[in-house]
C-alpha cells in the first residue's frame, strides 16, 4: 500500500511546534506528546509484537505471514522558509570517516531542497529519491527523525547507483527503532537545481511473527562484545537447519556449486593438508537462516534479478544507515522495509543485499535464490557481478558492533568461501563497471586489486560499512579462514550438488549460425535433478559479448530440452546447468554459441542489387562489379558467413574491414545450387563497418543472407544444401477449388523443391459456424509434390499448407486459399413461399422455386464470410434477390440469364468480413430457383 503525503498544498497541512503535520491528523499531534502511529485506516496502530523495553523478544513458533508495507510518499520541494530559520537545519551531518567517526558538513548555498519537520505517521525504514534521466550532480542527502519524541542528529545517506534499467536514482535505506516525523534536506555542487521529483518515502513494514527457537548465542572470534546502551546480547533466530553433511563417492572436488567450465582459482590459495575423503556438498557449513517466506517477504513485489554471477571472487561487508537500538521483534520487520524500499522505491527488481544481519546476529536472506545461487546484488555499485554482500543492520560509526552479528557474518561467509574455494584472508582482482552513480575509485573497465573479504569503501566513494565495523575485518578474515581450514579438515573440499550436464551436439543449422528465429537445444538427463535451468550471454550486432562472470536465465524447464528465439544479428551462448530436489545448482554445460544472420534492415546495398523472393525467401543479386553490401558498427566478428548461390560463373566476393582488405570469399563451383554456405574466419575479432564488394569481370553474385559469427571454425566453406529448405511454390488453384469449392475432393500442387527430401502437408478446417483453429494439424508425408484433401462434408471450411523437408531442417509453410463447401441444405431455413423441385440437371439435383416477393432463405451462424456464392438454375425474366448478413445489405443480384442455365454461379464479394444470420430475400412476382449457398472465409 503506498500513502502519498502532500505537505505543500494550502489546507492540507497545518505547523504544530515547528512541525508540518497533516491537517487531519493535527487535532492529535502536539510539540511535546508522545510519537503518534497513523495506521492506514487513520487508527492508531499496535505496539510491535514480540517487543518488550530491553529489545528482547518471547517470540514462539508460528506460522510466518506475507506482509505488504505501508509506504507514504513525502515531496521535499524547494528550500522551506520556516525549517531554514532553525539554529540546527544546517549542522553537519553524521557519516563515516576513513580513519574515525565524523560529521559532513554543508554548505547553505549548496542546499536545494530543505523540507519541513513532517509528520508522517510510524515508521521503521526511510530513504529519499528523485526522479531518472537528470543530470544532477547531488552531493549530501541527509536526513534526521524523530524517535520517542527527540529528534536525531542529521544522518548523511550514501547515493546508490547499481545500473538498473528504468531505476529511480537514491540513497540507501536508513533505519529507525520506531519514528514518527522525518526532515530531508539534500545539497548539489554549486547549489544546482533541485532534482525534480524528489521525495522522502518511510515505510511501516507491518508486523508478523516470526518462527523461533532458542538457540545459543553466537560467539565472535574478533572480539568486541559490542557497546551502544545495547543491553544483554539476544541469541539469533534460529529457523532454518543448517544442512547435515552428504558425503558422495569421489575423490575429485569441484571448487563451488555453481562454476562455468573453466572457474578461476583463488590469488592466493588456502594451503591445507589433509587425507583425501569424500567431499561434502558446498553448503555443509550454511548457517542457521532465516529466509524470505519466515520474514514475511511479498513475493508479488519485483521480481527474481535475471542475472547471476558465474564464480565467487570477493565478498562485501556492508551496513545500512540510521539507529542500532532497534529490538529483536523489530528485525524482520526492518527487512521487509528495506526490500519495499528498494523494490518500491528504488524499482529494483528485488532487495539488494544477497544477506542480511541484525545486532543479534540473526541471518536473513536477501535476494531470491541466494541459498543456492550468487544472484548479482547491487552491495557495491561497479562491482556486483562476481561478488556477494551481507549487510549489517545498523550504523557503526561511533558504537562497536555487537559480537553476535560479527559473529553470525562469519558464519555467512565462512559457509561462502567453503563453497565457493575462496581463500578469506586472499586477494581477489575485480574488474570496474560503468555504474555511474556509485562514486567507483577506479576507471570503468579498470581491474582493481582488492582482498577476498573487503568492506564497501575498498573501491566506492564511501566509508560504508562504518569504521568500527571496517577496523574488525582483518579479525573477521582470519575467523572465517579458521572456519573454513576446519570444514575442509572435517569434510574435505566441496564437491558439485551434481555433475554438470552432457549437451546434445547442436546441428549444422544451429552452430555456429542458428538459421531458424527459434531453434530446440537438447542435452541428457543428469540423476538426481528435478529440474535445469537454461542460462545464455548474448549481444546484439552493435555491442560486444557479455563477458563470462555472470548468466543470464533464461527459464527452468524439468524435460531435457528448450526452445530458444533469437534475434537477428545476436550472438548467443546457450548453457544449462541441473538442480536437485533441495534447489542445488550443478555444474554448468555450454552446449554451443550461435550467431543469427543479420536483418536485411541492418545491411546498405549499392544500387545495382536486385532484390527477389522468386526462390520463397529473399535474396539480392547483382551483375555490376564494385557492388557493395556495408554493415556498420559490427562487434568482435570472427568470421563472415554467407549464404549464396553457387555455379560454374558466379563471381568472387572482396570482404573489407574499413578501408582494410580482410581476404575474398568464392562462389564458384563446379556445381550449382542456389544456397550454399561459405564462410572466411578473421585473423582476429574485429570490429567497425564490413564491407562486401564484387570483384570485376566474376561474374554474378546472389546473396541470400549475411552472418558475423563471434567464433572461429576451420573450414573456408561449410558445405551445402545444409540449410533449412526454401519454402514450397504452390500451384494456383483453379476457380473450382477456392474459394468456392463444389466437389466431395480437391488436388492441392506444388512445384519441387531442390533440396527437400519430402513434403510435409497441413491442415486447419472448421465446420460451418465455428472459427478455424489456430494450428496447423499434419495430415500427410510425401515424397511426391501433390496431395488429395477429402471434402465431402457440406458447410466445411478448409485451409491447407505445406513445407518442405531437408537435411538442413524445414521450410516455412505455404498455404494454399481456403476453399469452403456450400451449406447443408439442412441448415437452410425457408419461409413460406418456397416449394422444393427434382431433376438431374441441377446442382444437389434439386432447387428451391419462388414465383413471389419477400420471400427468405435464411442460414443462421454464419462466421467470418468473406465471400458469397449463389448455385441458382436461371433463365431469361428471372427475378431478382437481395442479400444480407445481420442487417447489412451486402448487394442485389438479379438471377436471369439470356440462355436457360442449371448450374450458374453468382459469387459476391464483401468488403470485409462478417459474421451473423444471412438472408437471401426474393425482389419480385417472378420465379427465383436457388440450389445451394456458399459462404467463403
Amino acid at each position: 500500500m503506498v500513502r502519498k503525503l502532500v505537505v505543500a498544498a494550502v489546507g492540507l497541512s497545518v505547523a504544530i511546534g515547528g512541525m508540518v503535520v497533516p491537517a487531519q491528523v493535527a487535532g492529535a499531534v502536539g510539540a511535546e506528546v508522545s510519537p503518534v502511529v497513523l495506521a492506514p485506516d487513520d487508527d492508531a496502530a499496535a505496539p510491535v509484537d514480540g517487543a518488550s523495553a530491553d529489545g528482547s523478544s518471547d517470540a514462539t513458533a508460528v506460522e510466518p505471514e506475507v506482509v505488504d508495507p505501508d509506504v507514504t510518499a513525502v515531496p521535499v520541494d524547494g528550500v522551506d522558509p520556516a525549517a531554514s530559520r532553525d539554529s540546527s537545519a544546517y549542522a553537519p551531518a553524521q557519516t563515516d570517516a576513513a580513519s574515525a567517526p565524523a560529521v559532513a558538513a554543508v554548505d547553505p548555498d549548496d542546499v536545494v531542497a530543505l523540507g519541513a519537520r513532517t509528520f508522517t505517521g510510524h515508521f521503521l525504514v526511510a530513504g529519499v529519491t528523485w526522479d531518472p534521466g537528470q543530470d544532477v550532480a547531488v552531493t549530501q542527502v541527509a536526513v534526521r527523525v524523530r524517535e520517542g519524541g527527540t529528534w536525531t542528529p542529521w544522518q548523511d545517506l550514501d547515493v546508490v547507483d547499481v545500473g538498473v534499467p528504468g531505476e529511480r536514482p537514491g540513497t540507501e535505506p536508513l533505519i529507525s527503532s520506531g519514528a514518527d516525523a522525518a526532515q530531508v534536506r539534500v545539497a548539489t555542487a554549486g547549489g544546482d537545481a533541485e532534482p525534480a521529483g524528489l521525495r522522502l518515502d518511510v515505510i511501516d513494514p507491518g508486523t508478523t511473527p516470526v518462527a523461533s527457537t532458542s538457540t545459543s548465542t553466537p560467539t565472535s572470534s574478533s572480539g568486541d562484545t559490542g557497546v551502544q546502551a545495547v543491553a544483554d546480547v539476544v541469541p539469533a533466530v534460529e529457523t532454518v537447519p543448517a544442512p547435515t553433511p552428504t558425503p558422495t563417492p569421489t575423490t575429485a572436488p569441484a571448487p563451488t556449486p555453481t562454476p562455468t567450465p573453466t572457474t578461476p582459482t583463488p590469488t592466493t590459495p588456502t594451503t591445507v593438508t589433509v587425507a583425501a575423503k569424500a567431499g561434502a556438498k558446498g553448503d555443509v557449513i550454511r548457517p542457521t537462516i532465516v529466509t524470505r517466506k519466515q520474514w514475511g517477504a511479498n513475493e508479488k513485489r519485483g521480481s527474481a534479478w535475471p542475472e547471476v554471477s558465474s564464480r565467487l571472487t570477493a565478498m562485501y561487508l556492508h551496513h545500512t544507515a540510521g539507529t542500532n537500538s532497534y529490538t529483536k521483534a523489530q528485525s524482520a520487520a526492518i527487512v521487509r522495509g528495506i526490500y519495499a524500499f528498494h523494490t518500491g522505491s528504488r524499482d529494483w527488481p528485488d532487495i539488494g543485499y544477497q544477506f542480511l544481519v541484525d545486532r543479534f546476529g540473526t541471518i536473513y536472506q536477501g535476494r531470491r535464490d541466494a541459498m543456492t545461487d550468487l544472484p548479482i546484488g547491487a552491495q557495491a555499485g561497479g562491482y556486483n557481478t562476481d561478488t556477494i554482500g551481507v549487510s549489517a543492520m545498523g550504523n557503526f560509526q561511533t558504537g562497536n558492533p555487537p559480537a553476535a552479528m560479527v559473529a553470525s557474518v562469519e558464519k555467512v561467509f565462512a559457509w561462502q568461501a567453503y563453497a565457493h574455494g575462496l581463500n578469506a584472508t586472499g586477494r581477489a582482482t575485480l574488474i570496474t563497471g560503468s555504474s555511474t552513480g556509485s562514486n567507483t575509485k577506479a576507471k570503468a573497465g579498470a581491474k582493481v586489486s582488492v582482498p577476498v573479504i573487503l568492506g564497501h569503501r575498498d573501491t566506492n566513494g564511501t566509508a560504508c560499512p562504518g569504521w568500527r565495523l571496517y577496523e574488525k575485518l582483518p579479525a573477521i578474515r582470519k575467523a572465517v579462514k579458521k572456519q573454513v581450514t576446519a570444514a575442509i579438515a572435517k569434510y574435505g573440499k566441496p564437491v558439485p550438488a551434481l555433475p554438470a550436464p552432457t549437451a546434445v551436439a547442436p546441428t549444422s543449422t544451429q552452430v555456429p549460425v542458428q538459421w531458424a528465429s527459434k531453434s530446440t537445444y537438447r542435452w541428457k538427463a543428469v540423476k538426481g535433478a528435478v529440474s535445469y535451468q537454461v542460462l545464455t550471454r548474448s549481444s546484439g550486432l552493435t555491442y560486444a559479448m557479455d563477458d563470462d562472470r555472470a548468466w543470464t536465465v533464461l527459464k527452468t524447464v524439468k524435460g531435457t530440452s528448450t526452445s530458444i528465439a533469437t534475434d537477428p544479428g545476436r550472438t548467443r551462448v546457450i548453457a544449462v546447468r541441473a538442480i536437485d530436489s533441495k534447489a542445488r545448482r550443478g555444474l554448468v554445460t555450454v552446449i554451443g554459441q550461435v550467431t543469427r544472420l543479420v536483418d536485411w534492415s541492418s545491411v546498405t546495398r549499392s544500387a545495382s542489387w536486385k532484390r527477389s523472393t522468386a526462390t520463397g525467401y529473399t535474396t539480392y543479386r547483382t551483375t555490376a562489379s564494385g557492388a557493395t553490401l556495408t554493415v556498420k558498427s559490427v562487434k568482435q566478428a570472427r568470421a563472415v558467413l554467407l549464404q549464396v548461390a553457387r555455379g560454374p560463373a558466379t563471381g568472387r566476393i572482396e570482404v573489407k574491414a574499413g578501408s582494410k582488405r580482410l581476404g575474398y570469399i568464392e562462389t564458384r563451383s563446379s556445381t550449382t545450387t542456389s544456397r550454399a554456405v561459405v564462410r572466411l574466419d578473421l585473423p582476429a575479432s574485429t570490429s567497425g563497418t564490413i564491407t562486401l564488394r564484387t570483384v570485376a569481370g566474376r561474374g554474378p553474385v546472389t546473396v541470400a543472407g549475411v552472418a558475423f559469427p563471434r567464433v572461429r571454425t576451420a573450414a573456408l566453406t561449410l558445405g551445402l544444401g545444409l540449410l533449412p529448405s526454401a519454402t514450397p511454390t504452390k500451384v494456383a488453384l483453379s476457380a473450382s477449388q477456392a474459394p468456392f469449392l463444389e466437389a466431395t475432393s480437391s488436388v492441392y500442387r506444388w512445384k519441387k523443391v531442390s533440396t527437400a527430401v519430402r513434403y510435409e502437408v497441413f491442415v486447419r478446417t472448421a465446420a460451418h459456424g465455428k472459427a478455424l483453429p489456430s494450428s496447423w494439424t499434419k495430415v500427410r508425408t510425401t515424397t511426391g509434390t501433390s496431395y488429395r484433401l477429402p471434402t465431402s462434408p457440406s458447410g466445411r471450411t478448409w485451409l491447407v499448407g505445406v513445407r518442405a523437408v531437408g537435411k538442413g531442417g524445414s521450410s516455412a509453410i505455404t498455404s494454399f486459399p481456403r476453399a469452403t463447401r456450400p451449406v447443408s441444405s439442412a441448415l437452410v431455413k425457408r419461409s413460406s413461399g418456397w416449394t422444393t423441385k427434382h431433376g438431374d440437371s441441377w446442382y444437389r439435383a434439386q432447387v428451391w422455386q419462388a414465383t413471389t416477393a419477400k420471400r427468405t432463405l435464411t442460414v443462421t451462424s454464419a462466421k467470418s464470410v468473406r465471400a458469397v456464392r449463389l448455385i441458382v438454375a436461371s433463365a431469361p425474366g428471372r427475378g431478382r434477390v437481395v442479400v444480407k448478413i445481420g442487417s447489412t445489405t451486402i448487394k442485389t443480384v438479379s438471377t436471369a440469364s439470356a440462355q436457360p442455365t442449371a448450374h450458374r454461379h453468382i459469387d459476391i464479394v464483401l468488403p470485409k468480413a462478417r459474421s451473423g444470420t444471412l438472408k437471401v430475400t426474393t425482389l419480385d412476382h417472378r420465379t427465383v430457383r436457388i440450389s445451394a449457398i456458399v459462404l467463403g472465409r
